[in-house]
């Protein structure tokens, strides 16, 4: 069974961010969890991405066109831990995104498993 359990957006403090790619080959269910601290306000959303950059092994390409999961989504307001629960995935690569209106510090947590 494949399992991920990777911090997708690293401690900071609260902005704008999307996270890594995450290859998602494989993997049917993720999660994601997010922790703030001080007067922490947005909304988290998980993305996903087909598009297929195995034409160019080894190359550094990144996806490029993100698609928001539908309610795959939570709003932030104030300190604490939020979760969008697991939700179906059948993508190429999944990240987290932060659109932020607040304070304080955020990190961000993608959990997934697969076959």
């Amino acid at each position: 069974m494949r399992q991920v359990n990777e911090i997708n957006i690293a401690a900071q403090s609260a902005a704008s961010v999307n996270g890594g790619a995450v290859p998602a080959l494989n993997l049917f269910k993720a999660s994601v969890q997010m922790v703030c601290t001080g007067a922490a306000a947005g909304t988290l959303v998980l993305q996903a991405s087909n598009d297929d950059l195995t034409t160019l092994p080894g190359s550094a390409q990144v996806p490029t066109n993100w698609t928001n999961i539908p309610s795959a989504t939570v709003s932030i307001s104030g300190a604490g831990t939020y979760l969008i629960p697991a939700t179906d995935i059948c993508y190429q690569y999944i990240r987290a995104s932060y659109t932020n209106s607040g304070s304080g510090t955020i990190a961000v947590v993608i959990k997934a498993l697969g076959a």
